[in-house]
């Protein structure tokens, strides 16, 4: 459970439920109701797996509310909709590995870009298809062996010239 001395001042350690302030993106989010072990003297908090696990999820689900994110739930219908695994779907929106999982459990919330274009698809679920393509594009330019920074770095060689030749 908790230790009965504080590790910080030496102190007793009591089980409580005050909240508890977690920063969460920039963010200060207070949780209440979480069981907890607190020194009696300097106040550092004592935290089982569960109960911070529980904090966390939480803390997300309020910031996610506040800002009007759509919920672990409307992720994953939007998803199952669209007939796409976790990691198809990461695919389509651009994101990183493990980031619709989190997503869908509510460990961590979305950004607002991402956010808009998962409303975009559920209003308009034919622009997974445009996405997709694009997403294939994309992936057979780089495997083609087209040298993207070649390319945008071409207009100021360009210039360079230009001026060196002027």
């Amino acid at each position: 459970m908790y230790p009965k001395k504080c590790g910080e001042c030496g102190s007793r350690v009591e089980e409580s439920a005050e909240s508890i302030a977690i920063d969460l993106r920039g963010e200060t989010v207070d949780v209440h109701g979480i069981e907890h072990g607190r020194c009696t003297a300097c106040g550092e908090v004592y935290l089982d797996v569960d109960a911070a696990g529980r904090i966390q999820r939480e803390a997300v689900a309020r910031l996610r509310e506040a800002r009007g994110l759509l919920t672990p739930a409307e992720i994953r219908d939007l998803r199952t909709s669209l007939d796409l695994s976790q990691a198809k779907f990461e695919k389509l929106l651009g994101t990183g590995p493990k980031t619709v999982v989190r997503w869908e459990k509510g460990t961590v919330f979305q950004s607002a870009t991402a956010d808009r274009l998962m409303r975009l698809l559920i209003a308009e679920p034919a622009l997974a298809d445009l996405l997709s393509a694009a997403e294939s594009q994309t992936t057979s330019a780089s495997s083609s062996g087209a040298n993207v920074r070649s390319l945008a770095t071409r207009p100021q060689a360009k210039a360079r010239r230009r001026r060196q030749a002027g």
